[in-house]
């Protein structure tokens, strides 16, 4: 091979490389609470990707095109407390180029409401108004709830989530059905964490459960104290017995995973337009 040619086809195999590289990818914001971000602590680190990685891995799988997710959930939010925060400004409205917003938000709404149906819808439409207004150029979606209350209750939820939708022109994103129909097959446990205070735990296991252990704050009439949590049900034949132990209805990592999927489905209907 002579020398010019050298220099032709490395030119053509850096541009290549440059091309792929700057290739723009479909961006996504996630807005929603601690079923959104997640609710591990930062001691007790889940094992695999995360909700965000989790959509962007199957994207690429599933033949859409690239996708850069950027997970902006907070714990304990509601659609009155996020509209004017600190979080909402410097985490979901200063982010830039934004094609496709999923809003999934009800459960802190329905136990810190008063009136949840008449208050509900107001927050909802006041938080879509402002983030069509920063995100002007972004298709925003409604997402249901998950499995966290007993399912008479989050039905009422999504139902007022399906009439914000109806009314403010958006779609929504069915999480709960698919979430719920799992957990009738799997067990009423198979999509959430597992947590317990250490104490309730025989001494014989503490240091063997130390990768699962962190230090809590108490709220409300919870003391502070350590407390055990796994992302999994691989110690459940161990505590599954003791009290507590499936009382967080947070997602696990499956229930993410599930999540993540379902998005993807949702998402291969929707994206022609991108």
């Amino acid at each position: 091979m002579n020398k010019n040619r050298i220099i032709t086809v490395l030119l053509l195999f850096f541009t290549t490389i440059n091309f792929s590289q700057n290739i723009k990818k479909t961006k996504v914001l996630l807005v929603g609470d601690s079923t959104t971000i997640g609710n591990m602590p930062r001691e007790v680190k889940p094992e695999g990707p995360h909700l965000e990685q989790m959509i962007e891995q199957l994207a690429e799988i599933e033949g859409l095109p690239k996708l850069e997710v950027i997970n902006a959930g907070k714990g304990g939010e509601t659609a009155k407390r996020l509209l004017g925060s600190k979080h909402y400004n410097q985490k979901i409205a200063t982010v830039k180029d934004v094609d496709i917003i999923f809003l999934r938000m009800g459960i802190n709404d329905w136990f810190k409401y008063k009136n949840f149906k008449k208050e509900y819808p107001i927050r909802m439409k006041a938080l879509i108004s402002q983030l069509h207004k920063d995100h002007p150029k972004a298709v925003l979606y409604l997402a249901t709830i998950t499995s966290f209350m007993p399912p008479k209750d989050c039905i009422q939820v999504n139902n007022l989530i399906y009439k914000i939708g109806k009314e403010e022109n958006l779609e929504v994103l069915d999480v709960f059905t698919p979430y719920n129909d799992y957990l009738k097959v799997n067990g009423k446990n198979s999509l959430n964490v597992r947590q317990c205070y250490l104490s309730k735990i025989p001494q014989k296991y503490h240091a063997w459960l130390k990768p699962y252990t962190y230090f809590r704050k108490g709220w409300g009439k919870k003391p502070d104290g350590y407390v055990v949590k796994v992302n999994d049900m691989s110690l459940d034949p161990v505590f599954g017995h003791i009290k507590g132990w499936y009382f967080d209805r947070h997602p696990n990592s499956t229930g993410y995973n599930l999540i993540a999927f379902e998005t993807i489905k949702f998402l291969k209907k929707n994206m022609l337009a991108f």
